[in-house]
């Protein structure tokens, strides 16, 4: 899904012709000025808006190293504004904020705050309630809840680039099958293996092909998961991950994984394995290796 954003931003300004080039070549953003303020408009794609979110800022950071993202901005609306955008009348809007009209679905967001004596909302919040009747932007803005999340990292997002380390990204191998409690507990395992000092250089320093080294995903998993899922989770710009999972007795084991586009990675089929194979199989080739030999746990392992 594309989410679009709208940044304050500092460390670039409107008069610097090669920053607002790279803006709008490279991104088709738009950066402007307002009363002394910079705002940055871009669009980014992902599996949600933190997702996208986590990969703008990676996109802005390699091109734009002096660039800092301060906040997003609400993109306050009133009703006028609503009925402008949507192409509605005044009337209609206020019956919907009224609840006099589409009672049969969610209700009309709450309002953000008042400017002068008239409600205001976050067009994010507006748009995701316009989603259920299949009205609104087509690209989505973040709602309330969404962007408070994204202040709140964007600073450590950028504090981790600023030490050259890449910013991590977790991903559930599987859903709905019962194992989310697992998976998750991968997770809480590695977040805090993470903050112990020098492990997440340990793992970005793991020898795998990377077209992005400022952006890791680490694809969370339980041993019956299959090898096929978990590169399924790989993003759609990158063509490789780290699998993570525990073994028989609990430890925790980090494994490189690739596409089939993925460079120097160890295609499964060397390894006596298929597409259908799990991170279990994969446990027991890193043990005892296809001819009894043990593959060594850092050599990148990719789909045929």
């Amino acid at each position: 899904m594309e989410y679009e954003f709208h940044f304050v931003v500092d460390g670039i300004e409107v008069d610097d012709d090669k920053a607002v080039a790279i803006v709008h070549d490279t991104f088709d953003g738009v950066l402007t000025r307002h009363r002394g303020r910079h705002f940055l408009d871009v669009s980014e794609s992902g599996v949600n808006a933190i997702d996208a979110a986590h990969r703008i800022v990676v996109r802005l950071r390699k091109s734009l190293p002096a660039l800092r993202l301060v906040r997003t901005d609400p993109d306050l609306v009133g009703v006028s504004d609503i009925a402008e955008r949507v192409e509605r009348s005044r009337q209609n809007v206020q019956q919907w904020v009224s609840g006099e009209r589409r009672q049969d679905k969610l209700p009309f967001p709450d309002p953000e705050g008042i400017a002068g004596r008239s409600p205001v909302w976050r067009w994010g919040d507006v748009n995701a309630w316009l989603a259920q009747f299949g009205e609104g932007d087509e690209v989505h803005p973040p709602t309330r809840e969404e962007a408070l999340t994204i202040d709140f990292l964007l600073p450590k997002w950028q504090r981790t680039l600023d030490d050259g380390l890449p910013l991590v990204r977790f991903a559930a191998a599987e859903t709905g099958d019962g194992r989310d409690e697992e998976r998750e507990t991968v997770q809480r395992l590695l977040e805090g293996t993470l903050t112990l000092p020098g492990v997440l250089e340990q793992i970005a320093a793991i020898p795998a092909p990377r077209t992005q080294r400022q952006r890791l995903t680490v694809v969370c998993a339980v041993l019956p998961d299959r090898l096929s899922s978990v590169v399924a989770r790989i993003g759609h710009d990158e063509v490789w991950a780290v699998l993570a999972f525990q073994g028989v007795e609990g430890e925790l084991h980090l494994q490189p994984v690739g596409t089939a586009q993925a460079p120097d990675a160890v295609p499964l089929s060397r390894l006596g394995l298929g597409r259908d194979a799990t991170v279990g199989d994969l446990l027991l080739v890193q043990t005892n290796g296809p001819d009894d030999t043990p593959v060594t746990p850092t050599t990148p392992v990719g789909l045929d």
